[in-house]
């Protein structure tokens, strides 16, 4: 065969998982540098100039960092006729047909044919551009040939071997899934990253990471009995970072991040694979499972915004404290400019105070409030922290049958069996009833209130500077009103008369959630 000359080629590298024919002669894998260099070692010998070296990867969502890039996966896209189907993404293989349909080159390089090619799809799309523009393609190991578009043996063998790579995905794919899903049955760790709240095995508890879930799910429905909102997913995550508490992966925790791991069936020990459950865990669970089912309940409500945006307060009275000119409710939040940290009213600029020295002096007089006066606290444990004893199978039942009864309404208005306004009816007392069964269900999960350590507690300033920011704002919004006033000049010196400081009654609403 007469060989055809070339000037312009390229190659293509895939990151992916180091082969046998990959490591050196001690062992060692192969860089992205050895393997170019044989790929251009190839091209002097057919006398070939290399234009453009394309290396393929994939990007770790969670961490930003470079992964292995199938040939194989496929994902869910959308076509512009707006059609779903299943494509194996790779933008660096379709930059180089576009190259190569382009005339940018007339040559491709590649280590082996199942590295460039393992979805059918693909090799026709590779074979359309070859016989159209003459395109020449090699690789080291000789499994991936097209002369000039190629003559029909070259393109009957790499239909073949395509396909053989393309089974063989498959049969490893479908060999792997078959060994998590007895994983799972058996209660052990799949693979793969290492679960939040577990050791490497995935079984055994991680304490600080275990605790920390335990916690969170708990304040979620702790506070939320008292505002009627959830407590947001931000200020949480914001405690994770405080304590040094990462996830998974080494990443600082984010409220999105927070929410899926307090979903996470495996919290209540329950071990799930293709979104059933197939197993259980052995020891104790991490999260109650009443506790973690109202968790789910109240994170996925739709009609409740559970995980607000915006960052989580850093500073004890951002959005508590009020502003004595404006008498609609309007509050302060932290300013930071050529001085030091100052509270502003949300809605002007006046009645700036020092942030550092306002938040002393509230926080001086709280805590010798609640030392002096014993009973103070306990006034304002809400009476939902009294929780009774409820039978929660038999509510889940009731709340199970109102849903059948709501979906019937439906079915007998279709029918002309009820009104319109039966219908409704009938709807609006279903829906009010399913929402104080969530209610019953969620209190009983969640015992008490941040508030209930203050009562009797002996050191109260101990006891205070232990507690993340969120409760520390919690306890403030609940106990005191907190205004800044006007005042005359008074230099630049702070002035604790220009603060007004009131205890509240109990039953008062807290300013922020």
């Amino acid at each position: 065969m007469t060989r055809t000359v070339i000037t312009q080629a390229i190659i293509y590298l895939r990151l992916s998982d180091l082969r046998q024919e990959d490591l050196n002669e001690d062992g060692t894998g192969r860089t992205f540098g050895d393997r170019e260099r044989r790929l251009r070692e190839l091209a002097d010998r057919w006398g070939w100039q290399v234009v453009k070296v394309v290396v393929e990867n994939d990007v770790d969502p969670r961490t930003g960092k470079a992964r292995p890039a199938s040939a194989f996966k496929r994902r869910k896209v959308t076509l512009p006729d707006g059609s779903t189907v299943m494509r194996v993404i790779r933008p660096g293989y379709r930059g180089i047909l576009r190259d190569l349909k382009s005339g940018v080159a007339s040559g491709l390089l590649a280590e082996d044919l199942d590295r460039v090619l393992r979805d059918p799809r693909d090799l026709e799309d590779l074979i359309d551009v070859a016989e159209a523009k003459k395109i020449n393609v090699r690789s080291l190991t000789g499994s991936l040939t097209l002369t000039d578009g190629g003559t029909d043996a070259e393109i009957t063998l790499a239909r073949a071997m395509v396909a053989f790579a393309n089974k063989s995905s498959r049969d490893t794919s479908r060999r792997v899934s078959l060994g998590r899903e007895r994983k799972a049955i058996a209660g052990e760790h799949g693979g793969g990253i290492r679960p939040f709240g577990f050791e490497q095995d995935g079984v055994t508890p991680l304490e600080v990471e275990s605790d920390f879930l335990a916690y969170a799910s708990t304040r979620v429905l702790q506070l939320n009995k008292k505002t009627r909102k959830p407590w947001t997913l931000a200020s949480l995550a914001a405690e994770a970072r405080d304590a040094g508490v990462l996830t998974s992966t080494g990443l600082p925790m984010t409220a999105e991040a927070l929410r899926q791991l307090l979903l996470r069936r495996r919290n209540m020990g329950v071990l799930v694979y293709n979104g059933e459950e197939v197993g259980k865990l052995p020891g104790e669970p991490i999260v109650d499972p009443e506790v973690f089912r109202a968790v789910v309940r109240l994170l996925t409500d739709p009609s409740r915004r559970c995980n607000p945006q915006g960052p989580a307060p850093r500073w004890l009275g951002s959005g508590i404290y009020g502003c004595g000119i404006h008498l609609d409710g309007t509050t302060c939040n932290v300013g930071i400019g050529d001085r030091s940290p100052r509270y502003k009213c949300k809605a002007s600029s006046h009645l700036t105070r020092n942030a550092a020295h306002l938040d002393a002096l509230v926080q001086a007089t709280l805590l010798q409030r609640i030392a002096r006066d014993r009973g103070l606290v306990e006034q304002f444990v809400f009476e939902a922290d009294k929780v009774p004893v409820v039978d929660l199978g038999a509510l889940r039942a009731e709340a199970d049958a109102i849903r059948i009864e709501l979906d019937g309404l439906a079915e007998d208005r279709i029918r002309g069996q009820i009104t319109r306004s039966q219908m409704l009816r009938g709807t609006e007392l279903g829906l009010l009833r399913l929402e104080a069964i969530d209610q019953q269900i969620r209190d009983a999960a969640a015992v008490e209130s941040p508030l209930v350590q203050f009562i009797e507690v002996r050191d109260v300033a101990k006891l205070w500077n232990s507690q993340p920011l969120s409760v520390k704002r919690f306890v403030l919004d609940t106990l005191m009103a907190v205004t800044i006033m006007p005042v005359g000049r008074t230099g630049h010196a702070f002035d604790p008369t220009g603060v007004e400081l009131r205890f509240k009654s109990p039953g008062e609403l807290p300013v922020a959630a």
